[in-house]
Order: C-alpha cells, then structure tokens, then sequence
C-alpha cells in the first residue's frame, strides 16, 4: 500500500472553476451601459464634432495674412472692435470668436519679428 492517505469521494481536490462567459457579458454590458461610460461617450462625441468645425473653418476660413494689422499679434478683442465698429473696409463678423483668430484665418508674422540666426545656414 502507498503511503498517501486515501481520499474520500467528498473530499477530491476542487478543480479549476469554469470560466463563465454569460456572466462575463453581463459584467461588461453592465459597464459599458454605466453613467461614467456614457458621459465618456457623449465626451468623445462633442470633441469629434468639435475637430470637425474647426477643420471645416481651417479648410474655408479666408487667408489674412496679407492684410495689414492682422497678424499673430493681434488679440480677439481688437479684431472684434474693428469688424464690428461697421468699418467698411472690414467686414462685419458672421461666426463665433475663438481664442486667436488663427485657429481659422492663416495670419502672418508680426513685422518686427527678428530673424532667425542664418549664420548656420551658410
């Protein structure tokens, strides 16, 4: 006879436990139908529509680069004075104000603006 000792029927080791997938499915729906989720979801939503009126404002939006006056320097508030004043060399806005007028408009540099070191360049 083996030295082990004998195991009642009752008393076998536990084997591993059997993954259970309905109940897996019912974990995540649970999750994925949660109010973190879906305020991450509306979230992701207004960021997409988002990117996409400034893309469309980038693609359409006029260069006014070879304006005078207009370039990065330029803060909102000045370009909302001047537009609105009802100048009729500038035209009155029709949209919404972003926090730099570049976000849709290609602006220039500033015309004091140095240049850069060209001393490596040659």
């Amino acid at each position: 006879m083996s030295d082990a000792p004998e195991m009642l029927p009752d008393e076998q080791p536990d084997a591993a436990p059997v993954f259970d997938k309905e109940a897996a499915r019912a974990r995540y729906r649970a999750m994925m139908r949660s109010w973190p989720m879906r305020l991450m979801f509306a979230m992701t939503g207004l960021v997409i529509v988002a990117t996409w009126v400034f893309a469309f404002g980038a693609a359409y939006g006029p260069d006014v680069k070879e304006l005078p006056n207009h370039d990065v320097t330029v803060a909102v508030a000045d370009c909302k004075t001047c537009h609105n004043a009802g100048l009729p060399t500038a035209p009155s806005f029709n949209h919404s104000f972003a926090p730099t007028c570049g976000f849709c408009h290609v602006q220039g540099m500033p015309p004091t603006t140095p240049l850069t070191n060209t001393s490596r360049l040659r």
